[in-house]
């Protein structure tokens, strides 16, 4: 590989350890040292500082997380599922983040997690309830944004790639029926049968987790449950009517709601979450 003698060598020397904790790929290295205005990933000024969650540190990383919320030995986080090149490349261009969700009822929910409030504007009876598994996932990160915000979801990479301009006016029949999902599956490299919205149940635990690691491990996650706008979630409510969670104004990240699948709303869009 030829190097720039643009190239500062304290800043290769992070990118070898990016490399090496499978955070970027060597072609990102090459295309880093052919020109180095060009590139986009920005490299943090005091590296010691940040928190960096790696297919390499994902198990202790996460393993440390759940011993601190429930208790050491309440919940064995397993290792992480081996992830192809383009997944690995996928997790930082995609703003994907590993996370292990395990096998919790909500009554086992840390103190101070918000839950599903099932049935304050829905009838209980009627939502298809999935509960947690107990998995490897990658979540998207993007921010949620207000349904009013001109800018839309910011910095949208993984919509760019599949040729979609805003995750607004979506309906749940144009992600499964319509193929979007599967077109996002083959951009990220991820499982078809796996890519997939989050289930409420998932779309919950993960915003209170982004909540918690923002304010316990200085992680740069968005607050899902602050803004004035929805997203689809995989459960039915009856037979045409599909889950939306997390408007701010209706509680949050406790919120719960449903629409018809085959309409699409100006205030709804979606994430994605890929089980590995």
């Amino acid at each position: 590989m030829h190097v720039s003698n643009k190239v500062n060598p304290e800043l290769l020397s992070h990118f070898f350890k990016m490399i090496a904790d499978g955070a970027i790929m060597e072609s990102d290295l090459t295309e880093f040292c052919d020109n180095p205005r060009l590139w986009r990933k920005q490299v943090p000024a005091d590296d010691s500082a940040v928190v960096t969650v790696t297919p390499n540190t994902a198990q202790p990383f996460w393993q440390g997380v759940w011993d601190e919320l429930l208790g050491a030995g309440r919940v064995a986080v397993p290792p992480v599922p081996k992830l192809t090149k383009k997944q690995v490349k996928s997790l930082d261009r995609f703003g994907f983040m590993l996370m292990y969700l395990p096998a919790l009822d909500e009554d086992q929910y840390p103190e101070g997690f918000a839950k599903p409030n099932w049935s304050r504007y829905l009838e209980a009876a009627k939502i298809e309830r999935k509960p947690l598994d107990g998995m490897w996932v990658a979540v998207e990160t993007i921010r949620k944004p207000d349904f009013d915000d001109p800018t839309g979801y910011p910095d949208d990479r993984l919509m760019a790639a599949v040729k979609k301009q805003s995750r607004f006016n979506t309906s749940w029949d144009d992600l499964h029926e319509g193929g979007l999902l599967q077109k996002i599956a083959k951009a990220a490299g991820f499982p078809q049968k796996g890519t997939r919205l989050p289930t409420a149940e998932e779309w919950n635990l993960v915003g209170n987790l982004m909540n918690w690691l923002r304010e316990h491990r200085s992680l740069p996650l968005p607050d899902l449950g602050s803004t004035r706008s929805w997203e689809w979630c995989e459960n039915t409510c009856e037979s045409r009517n599909r889950l939306y969670v997390g408007y701010s104004e209706r509680g949050g990240l406790a919120y719960v709601g449903a629409g018809w699948l085959d309409h699409s709303y100006d205030n709804l869009g979606f994430r994605v979450l890929a089980v590995l």
